[in-house]
């Protein structure tokens, strides 16, 4: 069931800053005209981090956070085909892997990530509350990723999300805040 998204590329393995194995994708957007990168991190246990950032951002250390500017007419359909296209490349993973589990971290915005204007919401290891990607992130895998085939376990307090896969019996409710742990720790020493 391929989602109607953009056309992606797989350029290969590679590894991250913190040694993570990652898988490497791009695609281009004729709607916004930019190229995405998208890296799948590869944890223990089957579990593939999904995480995605504007080309022209992949020497900042925000590159996550940063949004692309662009008209509001444009952006609803953009925005929708950004996370087919993610999706599409976790279902294409699935099918190779039919035990893997999917995981994502809704990156904070600016003003998300600003003491000033969203104190309240800041934890002190620095992850952020309930972030409005987290939101339409949360909303958007439950139309795709079927309660018969993954748990989904909602990390609010870090914006944090794991689809586990239910026929992946080595993924408990342990190792899943393991993952989270690691997640955290993984994205905070990036920014």
């Amino acid at each position: 069931m391929a989602l109607k998204g953009y056309h992606y590329t797989s350029k290969g393995s590679d590894f991250d800053s913190n040694n993570t194995q990652l898988e490497r994708y791009t695609f281009k957007s004729d709607i916004v005209n930019q190229q995405y990168i998208v890296e799948i991190l590869i944890l223990e246990h089957d579990i593939y981090v999904a995480q995605f950032y504007l080309k022209n951002h992949r020497l900042s250390g925000k590159r996550f956070n940063l949004l692309l500017d662009n008209p509001i007419e444009k952006n609803n359909r953009h925005v929708l085909y950004v996370l087919n296209t993610i999706t599409n490349i976790c279902l294409d993973i699935y099918a190779k892997n039919p035990n893997a589990s999917f995981g994502f971290m809704g990156a904070p915005t600016s003003k998300e990530s600003n003491p000033k204007k969203n104190k309240a919401n800041i934890n002190p290891d620095r992850t952020i509350k309930n972030t409005k990607r987290h939101r339409v992130y949360s909303l958007y895998v439950k139309r795709y990723f079927s309660p018969e085939k993954f748990t989904h376990i909602v990390f609010n307090d870090s914006s944090c999300y794991l689809l586990k896969n239910n026929s992946n019996l080595k993924l408990d409710v342990s190792l899943s805040n393991d993952y989270h742990n690691e997640l955290i720790k993984t994205k905070m020493s990036i920014n």
